[in-house]
């Protein structure tokens, strides 16, 4: 009996497997990042927001390619920021789809002026 040719089928039959799942590892690595990114990218969203530059925000959001929604509830402002995250791993588009919506939010007062004595 062959033990090289046996080891030899059975890493060819695991070999697609392995390569799945690194794949997929490297898109939820990829998620992450770009969800680090996105917290990062809120920030500077809010300062714009607060400052009422329109124009500027409207121009870094086009940049970066995001989605900003804003909500006023009972005196407070939620900001939500959302950008799609494209998937390329073959077993993990099944099960997110081909583009993953991340977001991320936060909440400021709606009179934040008052409250830092502006």
């Amino acid at each position: 009996m062959n033990k090289k040719g046996q080891a030899l089928v059975e890493f060819i039959l695991i070999l697609p497997v392995l390569l799945l799942i690194a794949m997929a590892m490297i898109d939820i690595g990829n998620i992450f990042l770009k969800k680090y990114d996105l917290n990062k990218d809120l920030e500077t969203v809010t300062e714009l927001y607060k400052s009422n530059d329109t124009k500027k925000l409207g121009v870094y959001l086009a940049n970066e390619d995001l989605t900003l929604e804003d909500e006023i509830k009972n005196g407070m402002i939620t900001l939500t920021l959302k950008k799609n995250v494209e998937i390329s791993a073959p077993g993990l588009t099944n099960i997110l789809g081909k583009n993953y919506e991340i977001k991320t939010t936060k909440t400021i007062y709606e009179n934040y002026e008052a409250l830092n004595g502006e």
